[in-house]
């Protein structure tokens, strides 16, 4: 745990020093914004361009440099053990709204939670496994049914798929820098999952390098194989198109409920 928080004291000190002009606040979620961003460039989706480079534009080359410098820190964090490294960091700058329930799971209970649920279960061998968490955080209790998954042996870059869902729209950018950093095959939703409203989704790229469209489309086929006479069921929505959006400017935070 030493190294895990001396990454955490490198990342909160970067940060507290890049614009004074700004609060930690608002730095950290201009971070989000870039670097979620950057990790999803591979799709040259002209929104999620425009929209890092109206804060990019704010920052002078040295800041950027900085804000770099952060994700770098993540990069190595994860690397040397699979935590949630930027869950930890949001509670050290005191950004969770406990006002409005808004309250981290500790990684020691998500990884003692994913022990318990995955525990002996036998894991399929033939189809994906499917991992569905509507109220993620920062991706700690995904983090840690990765780590339980490894040390079972089983490959969830290539077997698992994750559907996690937040409404806060930093927890759901969270979520997806570290899916994504740990090429999680994941599709991340921000909206509200008690009225199913989406304001925005973004795959990962171990999404698309697992080839889960296909392999979900392939076991819904056999499935049909399998039960020829039984009428096709109404497809679940695995996933919520890129396009579809809310007018809405304003991305919600936790507590807005309705």
């Amino acid at each position: 745990m030493r190294e895990m928080n001396q990454h955490i004291k490198d990342f909160v000190k970067i940060l507290e020093s890049i614009k004074p002009s700004k609060n930690n606040y608002e730095v950290f979620n201009d971070w989000l914004v870039m670097s979620a961003a950057s990790l999803y460039s591979w799709k040259k989706d002209q929104k999620v361009e425009g929209e890092y480079l109206e804060i990019a534009n704010q920052y002078k080359k040295e800041e950027l440099e900085k804000h770099s410098e952060l994700l770098f820190i993540v990069v190595e964090a994860l690397e040397k053990t699979e935590q949630d490294v930027l869950g930890e960091v949001f509670n050290a700058l005191g950004l969770t709204n406990a006002r409005t329930g808004q309250f981290f799971t500790p990684y020691h209970i998500s990884e003692m939670m994913a022990q318990i649920v995955i525990g002996d279960t036998v894991l399929p061998d033939n189809k994906l496994l499917r991992i569905n968490e509507p109220c993620c955080g920062s991706g700690g209790m995904v983090i840690a049914s990765i780590e339980v998954l490894k040390r079972r042996g089983f490959n969830y870059q290539q077997n698992a798929y994750f559907i996690v869902n937040d409404i806060d729209a930093r927890c759901a950018r969270m979520a997806y820098i570290q899916l994504s950093l740990l090429a999680a095959p994941a599709v991340i939703w921000c909206g509200n999952t008690l009225t199913l409203e989406m304001y925005w989704q973004r795959e990962t790229i171990g999404y698309h390098i697992a080839d889960i469209d296909f392999r979900l489309r392939a076991e819904r086929i056999l499935e049909i194989i399998k039960n020829p006479g039984q009428p096709e069921a109404e497809p679940v929505k695995e996933k919520i198109p890129a396009e579809i959006r809310l007018p809405s400017a304003k991305e919600p935070v936790q507590g807005e409920l309705f």
